[in-house]
């Protein structure tokens, strides 16, 4: 019975350990965004692309939206193998919205350097005009032709630009790092 014991009790400790996850290293393309206006009650589709540059695999465990108008179009975990990329799709409903609109997402996961990352977008949402349309657009109508589609892509699809200013929050981040990696030995 003892020499049972003494085998077990190592086999058990060994089953009850869990394994914690790697930390990985992300790169995020354009994590800061100012997209083009929209029009009111347009869907916009936002991506944002995820690059695991460790040797460890990364986790999203959960994403956070600070409105109810977005909602994630992912299966959670998201998992993004070392020397892969990966995206997170959110679509922004704007039925509900109109002016300025200013979005943050969160994200949950086994990141290097903190266990959250942040995700930001803005854009101006304007109320659709009730003009008549003119000849133009009643022919581009009828016949399905959308030049404004080919050239810049689907209402919900427009691009964004990014501001080279560092925010206020950037900032004082990038000033508490200096601080951490002066006194570092």
């Amino acid at each position: 019975m003892k020499k049972l014991l003494l085998i077990a009790l190592p086999l058990l400790l060994f089953i009850a350990c869990e394994k914690k996850l790697k930390p990985a290293t992300v790169i995020i393309v354009d994590p800061v965004r100012h997209y083009y206006p929209v029009v009111q009650g347009d869907i916009m589709r936002v991506s944002y692309a995820i690059e695991n540059v460790s040797e460890n695999p990364l986790f999203i465990k959960e994403v956070q939206t600070t409105c109810g108008c977005l909602l994630q179009r992912d299966e959670m975990p998201i998992v993004i193998l070392p020397h892969k990329q990966g995206h997170i799709n959110i679509d922004f409903n704007t039925i509900k919205n109109t002016g300025y609109a200013q979005h943050f997402i969160y994200c949950y996961g086994n990141f290097k350097d903190s266990s959250v990352i942040e995700l930001q977008f803005d854009t101006n949402i304007v109320p659709a005009g009730h003009t008549t349309p003119d000849y133009e657009e009643l022919w581009q109508e009828q016949n399905g032709v959308r030049i404004n589609e080919a050239v810049d892509g689907t209402k919900g699809e427009k691009g964004y630009y990014i501001d080279n200013r560092v925010s206020t929050r950037q900032q004082k981040q990038q000033e508490i790092q200096h601080e951490v990696d002066s006194h570092a030995f």
